[in-house]
């Protein structure tokens, strides 16, 4: 065989050889990207439910997400949208249900973005939910628990202590929209009833939209939020303008009329209470090993769980776990008001220490005012951008051998590094997004701390929000 010149051998690496070519045409043509024109009947039988709860299905090998299916139905779909990956599809009929199907409960369940898992039972909602966490883990940061615990359950129906509902109002016909926006689109979908909402607050809807109707500026109403707390319901209503005194006057009535808060919300201007005031708003902790109720104060703009029953649940359980004893020194993260913070800081006779930080100043103060309501000197709310390096401050000349953390749907990347050094025996996880608490937990075993426990929080039932808790121990 002939030898290549310096230029040959070059001209060769610039030009394939045909052979090369055609390998690698054959390759683009056995990945095809399938095309699937919107619009389209297709059958599938369904496979899996995604993570956000829509059936799975393939067709010619293309994935497809199929809202309101479940997996073991052979079903026909209309296609909604297609993509190079994937497409999305509606249910058309279902040709073979799923054991495991019910009817919806909801009147508006097909359009209202709300609740979109109920047409699935409550209990396989649970064992769903689960997978779907159990998946992420291993996927996402090759987790495999040593032990998972019960599910925290509560009831599936009026659960919900806190809503946001949109409005719209048409002056010609002085007609009000109020309800849930619909899935997938901005448009309102109007309810008269919720029936995953505390009842006391679904009772409010009807004689809540007479009113709003009947108000001399209806229109300067842009969302309404409902909102239960130990005192009663309070209803808050964000305005475009100052309310005139007629409207002041006609909501004042209504609120002592149904005894609850009404509270306005103006742009640019300090909270309206037109009935009852901020003091009322409030929720009580009782959880074993604490000699009194936990009285928790806070804010219209504070976070706290929507699902009063559930949450207690959740903290007697993180309780339980960090096994608080005396002399432990523990580290509150994300700590809001005091959720946790002070039911540990409460455990009769352990004389447990407790460091709560928070990023919302407002919620600190909160929570330094509830420490002093229930009496608890041991616990102190500090203020903390913990996104920052900078929060490392706050502990690094202290020693703290339990923590506990609680972080928004980011997570709380970097934290475990911030706390590498710390003598850490215990740490509590708990969080509201599977994905994120992976790529942490990762990171808080390269500190030597192993997943021992986790167990998924049914906070949110009829939908397919993830809340899950996991527990590290020391190795």
């Amino acid at each position: 065989m002939a030898r290549l010149s310096p230029l040959q051998r070059k001209l060769k690496l610039k030009n394939p050889s045909a052979s090369a070519k055609q390998k690698r045409s054959q390759a683009q043509v056995d990945v095809e990207v399938v095309t699937l024109p919107v619009g389209k009947h297709i059958l599938l039988e369904l496979e899996d439910l995604s993570h956000d709860g829509r059936g799975v299905g393939r067709w010619q090998g293309k994935t497809i997400f199929v809202e309101g299916g479940l997996q073991g139905e052979s079903v026909k779909a209309e296609v909604l949208s297609d993509r190079k990956t994937h497409a999305e599809a509606r249910l058309l009929e279902i040709n073979k249900a799923s054991e495991q199907r019910v009817s919806p409960f909801c009147p508006v369940y097909d359009t209202c973005g709300g609740c979109q898992l109920q047409h699935l039972e409550p209990a396989a909602q649970v064992s769903f939910k689960q997978a779907a966490i159990a998946e992420q883990l291993r996927r996402l940061a090759d987790i495999e628990p040593q032990q998972w615990v019960q599910p925290i359950i509560g009831e599936s129906l009026g659960y919900r202590r806190r809503a946001q509902l949109a409005t719209r109002y048409f002056a010609d016909s002085k007609t009000l929209l109020l309800g849930f926006r619909q899935s997938g689109h901005k448009h309102i979908v109007p309810i008269s009833q919720c029936p995953v909402l505390e009842p006391a607050l679904s009772n409010l809807l009807v004689p809540l939209h007479e009113v709003l109707v009947a108000m001399e500026h209806t229109q300067w109403v842009t969302h309404v939020e409902l909102l239960q707390a130990s005192a009663g319901a309070c209803i808050i209503l964000k305005t475009s303008a100052t309310l005139v005194p007629e409207d002041q006057q006609l909501l004042t009535g209504f609120g002592a009329q149904h005894t609850l808060s009404i509270v306005c919300q103006q742009t640019d201007h300090e909270d309206l209470w037109l009935n009852g005031s901020a003091e009322g708003l409030n929720y009580s902790l009782s959880v074993a090993g604490i000699d009194k109720p936990i009285e928790i104060d806070f804010a219209l703009q504070d976070f706290v769980q929507v699902n009063a029953k559930v949450n207690q649940g959740m903290v007697a359980q993180a309780l339980e776990w960090l096994e608080p004893q005396a002399g432990d020194k523990v580290l509150d993260l994300f700590s809001g008001v005091g959720n946790f913070a002070l039911p540990i800081a409460s455990m009769a006779d352990q004389y447990v220490e407790v460091l709560a930080l928070e990023g919302d100043y407002a919620m600190v103060k909160q929570g330094r005012k509830n420490a002093q309501r229930n009496g608890l000197a041991l616990v102190d709310f500090e203020h903390a951008d913990l996104f920052e390096a900078s929060a490392r401050k706050q502990w690094q000349k202290k020693s703290f051998n339990k923590a506990l953390l609680d972080p928004p749907r980011a997570g709380a990347k970097g934290i475990a590094q911030l706390l590498k050094g710390q003598p850490l025996e215990r740490v509590v996880y708990v969080s509201c997004n599977p994905a994120s608490m992976a790529r942490d937990l990762k990171e808080f075993q390269a500190l030597g701390l192993n997943v021992a426990k986790v167990g998924c929080i049914d906070m949110f039932p009829h939908t397919p929000h993830l809340e899950v808790m996991a527990l590290l121990v020391r190795k």
